[in-house]
């Protein structure tokens, strides 16, 4: 059984699970406004300034998913999501690694 797994929604700049702890992101479902495409960052760290590992562009007024597979991926520092101004909401998918 995995613990520590699960989804967390956010609608702002936020650590997944907790700052500074290994999480493995799995899938992340983004929500654009209707003021253009979202776009969303996945950082290595708890905090704007960590590394980027990942960069998604949603789709206007749309929904969009994006699956990185049944390893996920993994970010050792903690992942911070780092939302741009077209960006409603995100879903993330994850477990504590």
């Amino acid at each position: 059984m995995i613990q520590d797994a699960g989804s967390q929604l956010a609608t702002a700049d936020a650590a997944v699970l907790a700052a500074g702890v290994p999480v493995r992101v799995f899938a992340i479902h983004v929500i654009s406004g209707g003021g253009g495409a979202a776009v969303l960052t996945l950082r290595n760290g708890s905090t704007a300034s960590g590394t980027v590992w990942v960069t998604e562009t949603g789709t206007t007024s749309r929904g969009k998913t994006v699956s990185f597979g049944t390893q996920g991926i993994l970010f050792p520092a903690g992942c911070f999501v780092d939302f741009d101004t077209n960006t409603a909401s995100v879903l993330v998918t994850y477990s504590k690694a």
